[in-house]
Parts: structure tokens; C-alpha cells; sequence
């Protein structure tokens, strides 16, 4: 089944923006422009307020402690960026820089808590852009996870494949796995297509384990 991102609600913001210029003087929203590769905000700094993405596209990363750098994502219009710390009185927890020339709408914290308290169709808006994000986080998680539930499964087939005598089977596998039947019958009917096992019923009848040495050798270089 594909999986459905949401990012609809969050371009609804911006048209709301766009067609309501009394509430933009209202609370003195105004308009800022990046050019591409320029940084909107740097984590750890002070926070500048709230920015919504009119038009392009920005790349969010975070630095750990240990000075690796992670892409969060890569964000179109719609994308609001300083809310959660306005919100939360922190400093910028992601650093934000514009992939191409970028136009935003700039809101200061204050009176950004302003319209969030007397402005009701833009909280509700808000509110869906900040649930959204938290939905496509958890998709994106549950992606990742498969992709290593993935290798997991490849490495405890090999390591199976040499235990001649033991019948590897379904429940075998999804308890050693710590996963859901579900999720254990799409990674097998992978490994099926790929002619890496065949399947008898409940039970792995052959495993192509050379093919399976050389999937693995292989997948951490795919996943990049």
C-alpha cells in the first residue's frame, strides 16, 4: 500500500496568508526574501520569530553533539519554521538554510502567540501543520525501520542457513525478529521477488544464501 504524506495542510497556511492582507497588517507580518544557500536560522541562536514559506524550498539539518550533521528534510511552500520555539520560549533547534531563492512570511514570537490566542481559523491551520508534521515523521520512521528490519532479516537467514537441521519458519522468524506477521510476510515476498528464499507455506524451503552474503555486502551502500 502507498503511503500517504500530508503536506496539504500546510500549504493551506500560506494561501490563507495570501488572500488576507488586513490580518497581515494586523499583526505586522511582513515579507522576507533569501536568496539560495543562505541561512534562515541556526540552531542554537536565539529565536527570531516565526517563518512561513511562501515560495521554494529550504533544507532543515541538526548537528549533534558530536558534530554530525543530519538532513531532516527538504521543505516547500507552506513549511513553518520557529514555531515550536516560540511556543516553548528555546532556542532554534534545527538550522534552516534555502535551497533556492526563498520568500517568507516573517511573524515576531509575540505576536505570533497573539494570533494563535485570538485568530481561530489560523490556529486551527496551525495546529493541523504542526499534526501533520508529526504524521510524516512517524511515516517516515516506520520507512526507516523497515529498511532495517530488512537487513535484520537478511542477517538472521544467513545465520540460519547454517543450522542445517532447524526449520526455519514464519513464527521462527517473527520472533526472533520482534515484529508483526504483517510486516514479516511483506519483507519475505521481497526476498521472494529478489529469488533470495522461497517460500512453502509457513515455512523458508530454500535460501539462496550466496545471494543473500551478497545483499548484504550490498544494502548498507542502497540506503545512503
Amino acid at each position: 500500500m502507498e503511503e500517504h504524506f500530508y503536506t496539504e495542510y500546510r500549504t493551506k497556511i500560506t494561501s490563507f496568508l495570501q488572500t488576507n492582507g488586513a490580518l497581515l497588517a494586523r499583526y505586522q507580518i511582513r515579507e522576507v526574501s533569501l536568496a539560495a544557500q543562505e541561512t534562515l536560522l541556526q540552531q542554537g541562536t536565539p529565536p527570531k520569530g516565526v517563518y512561513i514559506l511562501a515560495s521554494g524550498l529550504v533544507k532543515v539539518t541538526r548537528t549533534t553533539a558530536a558534530g554530525q550533521q543530519f538532513t531532516l528534510g527538504v521543505f516547500g511552500p507552506g513549511e513553518v519554521e520557529g514555531d515550536v520555539e516560540a511556543l516553548m520560549h528555546m532556542p532554534h533547534f534545527c538550522t534552516v538554510q534555502a535551497l533556492t531563492a526563498c520568500r517568507f512570511f516573517h511573524i515576531s514570537s509575540e505576536r505570533f502567540l497573539q494570533m494563535l490566542a485570538q485568530e481561530q481559523e489560523f490556529n486551527l491551520l496551525m495546529h493541523r501543520s504542526i499534526a501533520s508534521k508529526m504524521l510524516n515523521t512517524s511515516l517516515q520512521s516506520s520507512i526507516q525501520n523497515t529498511n532495517r528490519l530488512y537487513y535484520t532479516l537478511l542477517i538472521v537467514l544467513r545465520e540460519l542457513s547454517r543450522l542445517n537441521e532447524l526449520q526455519i519458519s514464519k513464527p521462527l522468524l517473527t520472533e526472533l525478529l520482534g515484529t508483526s506477521q504483517r510486516n514479516l510476510n511483506r519483507l519475505l515476498g521481497q526476498l521472494e521477488e529478489e529469488n533470495l528464499v522461497k517460500m512453502k507455506g509457513t515455512l523458508v524451503a530454500q535460501m539462496n544464501r550466496p545471494g543473500i552474503e551478497k545483499r548484504i555486502e550490498t544494502y548498507d551502500f542502497e540506503i545512503q
